[in-house]
């Protein structure tokens, strides 16, 4: 029975030792994982959580200050006793970072032994192993609802790793292997890569999402869309080959170039972009441009594209295109027919 009891020392501190010797708190289940959350709780009293990080020989707590909400506080717990530690900026109260505080409750200790079998089993590598255990709220995901996640490190000591998200009750919501492990995509902007890019954003988002821009260029894609977690209100998200992230400045700010959410689509409108009809906009892009040595940088999906009219809702794709000094460009925007409706030469 593991007991626990306030310290005599001037900087308070619970302890809540191990019977014999240090755990590997990443591999073994058998160290007192409710007790030493309630130690935490204790200390931390009805403060918030900043992060959690697991270590193989201690746990690590980021919580609100107790009297100071410009600051944060540190906690851990070394095996032997949870102690204060140190005092931080508290940058989500300064609106800053990609984290978002959250009540310790919300994430149990003693689901962590589930939390890790369904991360390995995720991963998928019968010879990996969990490198460190992280916990947060993340702002920049793509869900409806904020929730507090586990992030589950894994991989072999010295080499790369890769990243499991686990929700408190043990349900994988993303996994990101190391990169050697990628799924290789072709070229960026190669139509049949375009064409995945709007299979992916309707796998994440749902086929009914609005969007208000989708802007594809050489390293990453831009969209503009109703807003997953505040409906009527507009987010942007960053995608690449790997992840979609919510732009940290999405909100904090009004975009006064932003289109409005009237003029919103959805990819059934734009259904007709299969990888076939891009690949023929493509060639028909740089015939036009008159210039053999352009090629195409990005596509632009929007009703509303600079030269249009403000009465004028047409769902367009703007091609653009560029040579290789990366100044003299050109640009064809096309409707869903894929009729030519505005063009400039180079």
């Amino acid at each position: 029975m593991h007991r626990l009891r306030l310290a005599t020392l001037a900087c308070s501190t619970l302890f809540l030792s191990l019977p014999a010797g240090a755990a590997d708190l990443l591999a073994a289940n058998g160290w007192p994982m409710a007790g030493v959350q309630s130690a935490f709780a204790e200390q931390i009293g009805i403060g918030q959580i900043h992060d959690i990080t697991i270590g193989a020989d201690r746990i690590s707590i980021t919580a609100d200050h107790p009297t100071d909400p410009s600051q944060t506080m540190s906690y851990y717990w070394d095996q032997t006793e949870v102690r204060r530690s140190s005092s931080f900026v508290n940058f989500s109260a300064l609106g800053m970072g990609d984290t978002a505080p959250f009540p310790l409750e919300q994430l149990q200790f003693d689901r962590l032994p589930e939390i890790k079998t369904a991360a390995l089993a995720a991963y998928g590598e019968p010879d990996a192993q969990i490198l460190e255990i992280e916990a947060s709220q993340p702002t920049n995901r793509t869900s409806k609802k904020l929730l507090p996640l586990w992030e589950v490190h894994i991989g072999r000591p010295g080499e790369e790793e890769g990243v499991v998200w686990v929700t408190a009750l043990g349900q994988v919501v993303d996994v990101v292997l190391p990169d050697s492990q990628q799924v290789a995509f072709g070229p960026w902007l190669a139509p049949e890569t375009v064409e995945n890019t709007l299979q992916r954003l309707g796998e994440e988002f749902g086929t009914d999402t609005k969007f208000l821009e989708i802007m594809i260029d050489d390293q990453k894609a831009l969209i503009k869309m109703e807003d997953p977690q505040s409906p009527g209100s507009i987010a942007e998200f960053y995608m690449d080959a790997q992840k979609i992230t919510r732009s940290i400045s999405s909100g904090m700010m009004p975009d006064p170039f932003a289109p409005p959410i009237e003029r919103a689509f959805t990819l059934a409108d734009i259904a007709a972009l299969d990888a076939e009809t891009l690949g023929e906009l493509e060639q028909r892009t740089l015939a036009r441009l008159e210039r053999d040595d352009m090629t195409v940088f990005r596509y632009t999906i929007s009703r509303t594209i600079l030269f249009m009219t403000p009465e004028d809702d047409t769902l367009l794709v703007e091609v653009r295109a560029e040579a290789p000094d990366q100044w003299t460009g050109g640009r064809v925007a096309y409707d869903m027919a894929g009729e030519e409706v505005d063009v400039v030469l180079p």
